[in-house]
């Protein structure tokens, strides 16, 4: 019965792996999405923004104040999307990191649980099998026999 439990332990400790692999994948979707998000909402302002000043641009050519002030206007705004995203994915990137380390750590300790439990399913079995008492008293029969002492001769009197 003993190795049943050692059974449900050694599965226990695999699922608990599956679960801290499954939760670093789903950690690392969600900032990838918050990132690409990011990104395309950015490149869409962006967009616009470039739209708004062609159709500046285009209805008074004339004008350089308004032409200087557009161009002005749209690139700051371009820095400044470039500066919060480079902000984003910088802070992803650290979060990212710090979650891989203890995503090692949970893995490194449930593989060690799962090596604990492995090793105790395999004394188990190997004690519970009676070919293991086979085997070893074969290999004993095997061995060459010990030189047996000589035999001692009485001495003449």
């Amino acid at each position: 019965m003993a190795s049943n439990t050692y059974v449900q332990k050694y599965y226990d400790s695999l699922i608990a792996s599956y679960d801290v692999l499954v939760e670093a994948v789903a950690k690392a979707n969600e900032r990838g999405i918050k990132v690409s998000k990011q990104f395309a909402t950015d490149v869409a302002k962006g967009q616009r923004e470039a739209l708004e000043l062609g159709r500046k641009l285009a209805g008074e050519p004339s004008d350089l104040g308004q032409f200087y002030t557009a161009v002005l206007e749209a690139t700051t705004a371009a820095q400044g999307r470039a500066l919060a995203f480079t902000q984003t994915a910088y802070q992803e990137a650290l979060g990212a990191s710090g979650e891989a380390r203890e995503t090692v750590e949970k893995l490194v300790k449930a593989n060690q649980d799962t090596a604990k439990a492995a090793v105790e399913v395999a004394r188990g079995w190997a004690t519970a099998n009676p070919m293991v008492d086979m085997v070893k008293k074969g290999f004993e029969a095997m061995q060459p026999a010990a030189a047996k002492p000589a035999k001692k001769e009485k001495a003449a009197v």
